[in-house]
């Protein structure tokens, strides 16, 4: 495992286990946005199922909380799987994500639609991206195999093609309306 993977998985591990005490669903869902874009730059194994493992800890607390299912057992699996990587057993965090994944897709029949939108979402993070780097919307779309909607519709969300531009909105109205008088 990467150095700069394994430290931002263990950042982000520590942050789940302070959101999962305090019961914060939006922290957990805040975080699983940031795993799913590291798993769309790093695109390893880990990152990956690190992603998965985020998101579905947030849908599975969200979904706990509003029906009054304890998951503790899991809570304490995540804070073994952190000891693990801290402690550079790699094969033992692996195992233990692995376990605590079996756990959530006991508790939530759901799993596998989980992991599909994170699959989803990491390609369309990652298309955006090449896309911000001059390859075309079409192009783009075709190489990673998802639609050209998702990508102007993330792309929309995203406002990254006013970041580039290096002019504010209401500048480029000012001067669209100084060219059509």
């Amino acid at each position: 495992m990467r150095d700069i993977v394994k430290k931002d998985i263990l950042e982000v591990m520590e942050q789940s286990l302070a959101a999962l005490e305090a019961e914060d669903h939006h922290a957990l869902s805040e975080l699983s946005n940031h795993v799913i874009h590291d798993a769309s730059i790093f695109q390893d194994d880990d990152s990956v199922t690190a992603a998965v493992l985020i998101y579905a800890l947030s849908k599975m607390a969200q979904r706990c909380c509003d029906e009054k299912i304890s998951f503790t057992h899991i809570i304490d699996f995540v804070q073994q799987a952190h000891d693990a990587l801290a402690e550079g057993k790699e094969d033992s965090y692996r195992d233990m994500v692995r376990r605590i994944i079996a756990e959530i897709q006991k508790l939530d029949g759901r799993l596998k639609l989980y992991i599909e939108e994170v699959l989803d979402k990491a390609r369309i993070k990652k298309a955006s991206s090449m896309h911000e780097h001059g390859i075309s919307m079409a192009r783009t779309a075709e190489l990673l195999g998802i639609s050209q909607w998702e990508l102007q519709n993330y792309i929309g969300k995203t406002m990254i093609s006013e970041q580039h531009m290096g002019v504010s909105a209401p500048e480029r109205l000012k001067r669209a309306r100084e060219w059509f008088k």
